[in-house]
């Protein structure tokens, strides 16, 4: 039986590697053609090489959002569809926004009790708003509709219940929460208090890398007339060292980002009220762990009835997995010790049909 296990695990690690290396292809392809941007293939990370399009992959077919679709080739046609691109414009107007934002946030991440400082704050908040901009952006640019953010201060498990302010200037007829994540990420993570108050949980996946922000400064002159410049007034560095510095600065380029998805929670009734749903769970069992990389549901890491929950779901549906099995959340290490509603992005609508459904609600 262990050897059965082993078969199946490294089967569907070979099935994996097959569909990472045909996306990156087929997304080289794309670009090539110009059906997707060509900021898809910039570098992610430029000292190791690491291109958008790895990562892009990455969440795709870990996600299972790739197998929702007869083909790769029409999920290509509908991510060119799903895509928007972020400029200096947008990324200032986040970082304003975030600025403003920021220093009334709690300094402990969600759940646990880590501190992140100020720094910290304003550009994990600056993500946050990408996200949101880019799917007003993609909202004008596919459907015409004139949404408007709301830019509201406050603790963040305080926020408003949807993040959308009006819809061609009155308000929208449906609570939407926006959430994003970067590319590689799979999960629609809610907070168990802002389930309550939502509809619709759209997420989005962005490009921002560890270098943008830092790019966005040298663009926005900042790094050279501010800094550097009053480094040399006080003779702390040489107008050779000015050069040499500016020249190590990444440039700043534009942001690909996409709509990945919706969950719409209207489609549970009332049983999503009840603090121990889970709807739907899958994965890959691996010797003594199961990888869960479908789900909808609660979790919460350090109470034993989801755990029992899950376990109870897997066997119902003919999975063979022993009571001592350790589970994990695909790409999440550790969870905060809370409350979670989560969502995997292969399980999310997506497709033209359904956000033009939406559309017709909102």
């Amino acid at each position: 039986m262990l050897g059965d296990k082993l078969i199946c695990a490294l089967y569907c690690f070979l099935v994996s590697v097959a569909m990472m290396s045909l996306c990156k292809y087929k997304v080289e392809e794309a670009v090539k053609k110009e059906i997707l941007p060509k900021e898809y293939l910039l570098y992610e990370d430029s000292r190791r090489k690491a291109r958008h399009a790895d990562t892009l992959c990455e969440g795709a077919v870990r996600g299972r959002d790739i197998e929702t679709f007869p083909s790769i080739n029409e999920w290509i046609s509908w991510l060119s569809w799903s895509t928007v691109l972020l400029d200096e414009k947008d990324y200032l107007l986040a970082a304003v926004h975030a600025l403003d934002l920021a220093p009334r946030l709690a300094g402990t991440d969600y759940g646990t009790t880590r501190q992140r400082d100020l720094g910290q704050l304003w550009t994990d908040t600056i993500r946050g708003f990408l996200g949101e901009i880019a799917f007003v952006k993609w909202l004008k640019s596919r459907f015409g509709i004139d949404a408007q953010l709301d830019y509201r201060k406050g603790q963040l498990t305080e926020f408003l219940p949807s993040d959308i302010k009006s819809v061609d200037e009155r308000p929208p007829k449906l609570n939407i929460s926006i959430k994003t994540t970067k590319l590689r990420g799979i999960w629609l993570d809610i907070p168990y208090k802002q389930i309550e108050h939502s509809d619709i949980f759209v997420l989005v996946r962005v490009g921002v890398t560890r270098e943008h922000f830092l790019a966005f400064l040298k663009k926005i002159s900042v790094i050279r007339d501010k800094i550097l410049n009053r480094a040399v007034e006080l003779g702390i560095i040489t107008d050779e060292e000015v050069e040499s510095i500016w020249d190590t600065i990444p440039e700043f380029t534009r942001i690909p980002a996409y709509i990945v998805g919706f969950f719409d929670k209207r489609e549970y009734g009332d049983s999503i009220k009840r603090r121990d749903s889970i709807f739907l769970v899958d994965g890959e069992m691996k010797t003594k762990r199961f990888i869960i990389n479908k789900f909808i549901g609660y979790w919460h890491p350090k109470q034993d009835v989801y755990k029992r929950k899950v376990i109870e779901l897997l066997r119902k549906h003919g999975r063979r997995v022993p009571d001592n099995v350790k589970l994990e959340f695909e790409g999440i290490g550790d969870f905060s010790s809370t409350l979670h509603f989560i969502v995997s992005s292969g399980v999310l609508k997506r497709r033209r049909e359904d956000w033009k459904a939406l559309i017709n609600e909102i």
